[in-house]
């Protein structure tokens, strides 16, 4: 699965495009409507999907995010719910990747190896850890590399050069690059440097790098994707998902990403 993740930069590459990795999470603003919304954003022509596992201190999540996972929570939305989100959307014959988003604490509980194997058989690819230090994954990046599976490292604007080469020695089939210091949260324009530090990460780097954090459509993430492997949204889905009538948040999500996929889309 690992591999079939990395295959799709490989593709995108040959197409002259960057990927786009959308963010859905689970349980918001229903489980069968997140369930719906993801299969809509696959769809609409999603290289792989982000899939938020709703935890109650998300450190890295700004208002937004915050907002979508407590609501989550609050239906009693639980991690197993992820796992089987990923088994309909099999089932369903989707076969785009699927990386779990979660924080340690969830992990931590579950076991590492309990977590693995369950992600595992419901047919995820591997998983987004933002409170996981770089210098920590080495020993759970090898456990889900035996399943199968990747762990994505983070970089940031204030990573140093040995930062980068951990991170990239990690041989994980891309390297998250939040592009802003602070939390989650679309944002109008880009980061200051942001482009510049992408054109030197793309020529030192081998591994492709996907900027999350601030993109906030497909304006944005056409700009971006000329210099990096892909991007993710999260917020700016989210506040459209607050904005819409349930009954037209599948496509309301759908029609969203179609226009991100086709702004990344360099010709």
């Amino acid at each position: 699965m690992s591999l079939f993740l990395r295959g799709i930069f490989d593709s995108a590459r040959k197409e002259r495009r960057a990927c786009f990795l959308p963010y859905i999470c689970v349980g918001f603003p229903t489980y069968a409507l997140s369930l719906r919304m993801a299969m809509a954003a696959l769809d609409a022509g999603s290289d792989a999907l982000e899939l938020g596992i709703p935890f109650s201190d998300p450190v890295a999540d700004g208002p937004t995010l915050q907002r979508a996972t407590h609501r989550s929570l609050l239906q009693g939305t639980k991690v197993i719910d992820a796992f089987r989100l990923i088994r309909s959307l099999r089932r369903a014959g989707y076969h785009q990747p699927i990386l779990a988003m979660t924080y340690l604490n969830p992990v931590e509980r579950m076991g590492w190896s309990t977590f693995t194997k369950a992600l595992r058989d419901a047919g995820g690819d591997g998983m987004i850890v933002p409170d996981l230090p770089t210098d920590e994954m080495r020993a759970p990046a090898a456990l889900l590399r035996r399943h199968g599976l990747a762990l994505i490292p983070f970089l940031s604007p204030v990573s140093p050069a040995s930062r980068v080469r951990m991170a990239e020695s990690l041989k994980a089939p891309f390297l998250y690059y939040v592009s802003v210091t602070g939390v989650t949260g679309a944002r109008k324009g880009i980061a200051s440097g942001l482009l510049a530090r992408l054109r030197v990460l793309r020529r030192s780097l081998k591994t492709p790098v996907v900027v999350g954090f601030g993109i906030s459509g497909p304006r944005q993430a056409r700009s971006i994707g000329r210099e990096a492997g892909g991007v993710i949204i999260a917020s700016a889905i989210i506040d459209l998902v607050e904005r819409a009538p349930a009954g037209r948040l599948p496509v309301v999500v759908g029609r969203f990403c179609r226009t991100v996929v086709q702004a990344l889309r360099m010709e």
